[in-house]
């Protein structure tokens, strides 16, 4: 008998789907999490899940019994909604950003991004996070998504989503979409970045799950390599201009991977972390609910950023 499960892990309030199928068996019951008699080969939903459960499946024969069970853990269980508030440029000196670096570092390529974000108004620059050198700004060897002041400038006013790479400030959208900012709204992005034999190529989804709505940016396959010395991935802040280009707002919701997951998979990933194949595989860090005291790894992982300083952003609690 085969018995298996979409997902093995699922956020709290979430379904996956169980699957099984057997040969020679006359019926099949089920035990544990879930009950009833089944056909001998099918799939049904687990329903919405708040807790781990084990999901039993005893299938009987001319020649016998036989039984399979699969556990589906979940994320976030009994978790109250949270996020990391940031200040604004201007709002305070302290250096307030979190990073993972050396061993705890997410290599450059591949690699794929997911977050939520809800931005303040601000003049000027923004920063989510930027992969890059921990430093003085060099124009190579990094990357970063978040919003651009429209023309650049610290006193400018409107800002579009932009794909910063290579020197350049990228805002126009493959699809001719519209990329001016929205602010005090919830967005849920992604960025994957891959080798793809000929380019470096750089993808910001900018509104999902839109996934018309996307920032395409190739370089050159040396861009990266070698990784500078004194590289980290660092949230909320950009290294090499410390008070002037904070998130100025709200982040939950961080997912990263070791792969440049397809946009079907970054679709699941979103809708249930772990849920998918390549996303259950490539993990590397997750932390739906980061709070200041807490921005520790919950993917099982052990990759924990750290804060840069003793200054911590304030804890925003949802829904």
């Amino acid at each position: 008998m085969k018995f298996a499960a979409a997902a093995t892990s699922v956020v709290s309030g979430s379904a996956t789907t169980l699957t099984w199928s057997t040969t020679g068996a006359t019926s099949c019951t089920a035990d544990g999490a879930w009950n009833g008699s089944w056909p001998t080969s099918g799939s049904a939903s687990t329903g919405v899940l708040q807790a781990a459960s084990i999901f039993t499946l005893v299938c009987s024969g001319n020649g016998g019994s036989v039984s399979s069970s699969v556990t589906i853990s979940v994320v976030g269980s009994g978790v109250t909604i949270t996020a990391l508030n940031f200040p604004s440029n201007g709002d305070t000196g302290a250096d307030i950003r979190f990073r993972f670096t050396g061993s705890n570092l997410l290599p450059m390529y591949p690699a794929t991004y997911i977050w939520r974000v809800k931005l303040r108004h601000q003049l000027g620059y923004y920063t989510t996070f930027f992969w890059g050198p921990d430093g003085p700004f060099t124009g190579r060897d990094y990357y970063g998504a978040h919003p651009y002041p429209d023309g650049g400038g610290s006193t400018t006013s409107t800002h579009k989503w932009e794909l910063s790479v290579q020197g350049g400030d990228y805002v126009a959208d493959v699809n001719g979409n519209s990329t001016q900012l929205g602010y005090d709204v919830w967005r849920t992005q992604a960025l994957r970045v891959w080798d793809d034999g000929s380019f470096k190529m750089h993808e910001f989804y900018w509104d999902l799950p839109d996934t018309t709505k996307v920032i395409r940016v190739p370089v050159d396959r040396s861009y990266g390599s070698p990784v500078p010395s004194n590289a980290a991935l660092t949230f909320g802040d950009a290294p090499w201009s410390i008070g002037n280009e904070r998130l100025s707002g709200l982040l939950r919701g961080i997912q990263l991977y070791t792969s440049a997951l397809s946009i079907n998979d970054i679709l699941a990933e979103v809708s249930t972390p772990l849920s998918s194949t390549a996303g259950s595989a490539s993990i590397w860090y997750l932390n739906l609910n980061p709070t200041p005291s807490d921005i520790s790894d919950k993917s099982g992982k052990g990759h924990h950023p750290a804060w840069v300083g003793s200054s911590r952003a304030s804890q925003w609690t949802g829904p």
